[in-house]
Protein backbone atom coordinates (compact mmCIF):
# COMPACT_ATOMS: atom_id res chain seq x y z
CA UNK A 1 0.00 0.00 0.00
CA UNK A 2 2.81 2.45 0.76
CA UNK A 3 5.09 1.01 -1.17
CA UNK A 4 5.00 3.32 -4.40
CA UNK A 5 4.62 6.55 -2.24
CA UNK A 6 7.74 8.53 -0.41
CA UNK A 7 8.78 6.88 2.56
CA UNK A 8 8.26 9.72 4.27
CA UNK A 9 4.61 9.00 4.43
CA UNK A 10 4.02 6.55 6.67
CA UNK A 11 5.77 8.83 9.40
CA UNK A 12 3.32 11.74 8.94
CA UNK A 13 -0.17 10.00 8.91
CA UNK A 14 1.12 8.01 12.20
CA UNK A 15 1.95 11.66 13.73
CA UNK A 16 -1.41 13.29 12.51
CA UNK A 17 -3.11 10.12 13.45
CA UNK A 18 -1.25 10.42 17.10
CA UNK A 19 -2.64 14.30 17.46
CA UNK A 20 -5.86 13.97 16.38
CA UNK A 21 -6.29 10.87 18.55
CA UNK A 22 -5.13 13.22 22.02
CA UNK A 23 -7.09 16.29 20.33
CA UNK A 24 -10.72 13.93 19.68
CA UNK A 25 -9.95 12.75 23.03
CA UNK A 26 -9.38 16.48 24.73
CA UNK A 27 -12.78 17.68 23.00
CA UNK A 28 -14.58 14.44 24.10
CA UNK A 29 -13.84 14.89 27.76
CA UNK A 30 -12.22 18.54 28.59
CA UNK A 31 -15.20 20.28 29.73
CA UNK A 32 -15.91 17.05 32.07
CA UNK A 33 -12.29 16.98 33.37
CA UNK A 34 -12.61 20.43 34.16
CA UNK A 35 -16.46 20.80 36.04
CA UNK A 36 -14.71 17.18 38.61
CA UNK A 37 -11.37 18.86 39.31
CA UNK A 38 -12.18 22.22 40.11
CA UNK A 39 -15.83 22.13 40.41
CA UNK A 40 -16.91 24.68 37.24
CA UNK A 41 -20.13 25.65 36.31
CA UNK A 42 -20.83 24.71 32.87
CA UNK A 43 -21.01 28.45 31.52
CA UNK A 44 -16.83 28.54 32.97
CA UNK A 45 -15.45 25.51 31.98
CA UNK A 46 -17.62 25.81 28.42
CA UNK A 47 -16.16 29.22 27.85
CA UNK A 48 -12.31 27.40 29.10
CA UNK A 49 -13.17 24.70 26.49
CA UNK A 50 -14.24 27.12 23.51
CA UNK A 51 -11.60 29.76 24.00
CA UNK A 52 -9.09 26.37 23.73
CA UNK A 53 -10.87 25.64 21.04
CA UNK A 54 -10.80 28.66 18.71
CA UNK A 55 -7.09 28.95 19.71
CA UNK A 56 -6.55 25.74 18.05
CA UNK A 57 -7.42 27.24 14.85
CA UNK A 58 -6.48 30.47 15.21
CA UNK A 59 -3.30 29.42 16.22
CA UNK A 60 -2.33 27.26 12.90
CA UNK A 61 -2.44 30.39 11.21
CA UNK A 62 0.22 31.88 13.39
CA UNK A 63 2.17 28.10 12.86
CA UNK A 64 2.05 28.71 9.02
CA UNK A 65 3.18 31.97 9.12
CA UNK A 66 6.05 31.26 11.27
CA UNK A 67 6.85 27.71 9.05
CA UNK A 68 6.19 30.08 5.72
CA UNK A 69 8.82 33.16 7.09
CA UNK A 70 11.53 29.88 8.80
CA UNK A 71 10.94 27.61 5.61
CA UNK A 72 11.37 25.02 7.85
CA UNK A 73 8.36 23.27 7.85
CA UNK A 74 10.06 20.14 9.57
CA UNK A 75 11.46 21.64 12.37
CA UNK A 76 8.43 23.90 12.81
CA UNK A 77 6.27 20.58 13.07
CA UNK A 78 8.98 19.13 15.49
CA UNK A 79 8.69 22.33 17.99
CA UNK A 80 4.88 21.44 17.69
CA UNK A 81 5.21 18.17 18.74
CA UNK A 82 7.48 18.61 21.43
CA UNK A 83 5.03 21.28 22.96
CA UNK A 84 2.16 19.56 22.52
CA UNK A 85 3.54 16.58 24.72
CA UNK A 86 4.78 19.03 27.10
CA UNK A 87 0.73 20.56 27.69
CA UNK A 88 -0.71 17.22 27.89
CA UNK A 89 2.40 16.87 30.78
CA UNK A 90 1.21 19.93 32.35
CA UNK A 91 -2.52 18.47 32.27
CA UNK A 92 -1.08 15.11 33.74
CA UNK A 93 0.19 16.85 37.05
CA UNK A 94 -1.45 14.52 39.60
CA UNK A 95 -3.23 16.22 42.33
CA UNK A 96 -6.81 15.27 44.28
CA UNK A 97 -10.02 15.90 42.84
CA UNK A 98 -11.29 18.19 44.07
CA UNK A 99 -8.24 20.32 43.97
CA UNK A 100 -6.75 22.26 47.50
CA UNK A 101 -5.53 25.06 45.69
CA UNK A 102 -7.90 25.56 42.66
CA UNK A 103 -6.13 28.75 41.51
CA UNK A 104 -2.74 27.39 41.20
CA UNK A 105 -3.84 23.93 39.40
CA UNK A 106 -6.75 25.85 37.24
CA UNK A 107 -3.81 28.18 36.00
CA UNK A 108 -1.13 25.63 35.50
CA UNK A 109 -4.37 23.23 33.30
CA UNK A 110 -4.96 26.72 30.98
CA UNK A 111 -1.17 26.97 30.07
CA UNK A 112 -1.31 23.77 29.81
CA UNK A 113 -3.79 23.93 26.99
CA UNK A 114 -2.27 26.91 25.40
CA UNK A 115 0.92 25.16 25.07
CA UNK A 116 -1.28 22.52 23.45
CA UNK A 117 -2.94 25.28 21.31
CA UNK A 118 0.09 26.39 20.25
CA UNK A 119 1.89 23.15 19.52
CA UNK A 120 -0.89 21.99 17.82
CA UNK A 121 -0.90 25.39 15.47
CA UNK A 122 2.61 24.45 14.29
CA UNK A 123 1.77 21.26 13.52
CA UNK A 124 -1.48 21.22 11.67
CA UNK A 125 -1.57 22.99 8.49
CA UNK A 126 2.39 22.36 8.35
CA UNK A 127 2.18 18.75 8.59
CA UNK A 128 0.02 18.70 5.26
CA UNK A 129 2.07 21.28 3.68
CA UNK A 130 5.26 18.81 4.24
CA UNK A 131 3.25 15.94 3.06
CA UNK A 132 2.48 17.96 -0.31
CA UNK A 133 5.78 18.61 -0.44
CA UNK A 134 6.97 14.83 -0.39
CA UNK A 135 4.76 14.39 -4.03
CA UNK A 136 6.46 17.79 -5.24
CA UNK A 137 9.23 15.01 -6.77
CA UNK A 138 8.70 13.82 -10.30
CA UNK A 139 8.68 9.93 -8.77
CA UNK A 140 5.62 10.34 -6.79
CA UNK A 141 3.57 13.11 -8.36
CA UNK A 142 1.73 10.77 -9.87
CA UNK A 143 0.45 9.08 -6.68
CA UNK A 144 -0.50 12.63 -4.79
CA UNK A 145 -3.82 11.99 -4.88
CA UNK A 146 -3.55 8.41 -3.60
CA UNK A 147 -1.09 9.57 -1.23
CA UNK A 148 -3.32 12.64 0.34
CA UNK A 149 -6.28 9.98 0.61
CA UNK A 150 -3.68 7.17 2.97
CA UNK A 151 -2.81 10.27 4.89
CA UNK A 152 -6.35 11.15 5.76
CA UNK A 153 -7.46 7.60 5.99
CA UNK A 154 -5.19 7.57 9.25
CA UNK A 155 -7.50 10.26 10.68
CA UNK A 156 -10.24 8.22 10.41
CA UNK A 157 -9.07 5.49 11.66
CA UNK A 158 -8.54 6.91 15.16
CA UNK A 159 -12.20 7.98 15.58
CA UNK A 160 -13.89 4.54 16.84
CA UNK A 161 -9.82 4.36 18.69
CA UNK A 162 -11.10 7.82 20.51
CA UNK A 163 -14.49 7.19 21.42
CA UNK A 164 -13.73 3.69 22.94
CA UNK A 165 -10.65 5.23 24.57
CA UNK A 166 -12.64 8.17 25.97
CA UNK A 167 -15.49 5.68 27.42
CA UNK A 168 -13.54 3.01 28.49
CA UNK A 169 -11.24 5.48 30.72
CA UNK A 170 -14.26 7.44 32.08
CA UNK A 171 -15.61 3.82 33.21
CA UNK A 172 -12.05 2.99 34.70
CA UNK A 173 -11.94 6.46 36.80
CA UNK A 174 -15.71 5.93 37.56
CA UNK A 175 -15.38 2.56 39.13
CA UNK A 176 -12.03 3.84 41.39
Amino acid sequence: MFSKHPKGLIAAALANLGERFGFYTMMAILVLFLQAKFGLDGKSAGFIYSTFYFSIYILALVGGIIADKTRNYKGTIMVGIVLMALGYLMLAIPSKTPVDNQTLFLAITCIGLFVIAFGNGLFKGNLQALVGQMYDNPQYSAMRDSGFSLFYMFINIRRPWTTWYSNFKSLISNSI
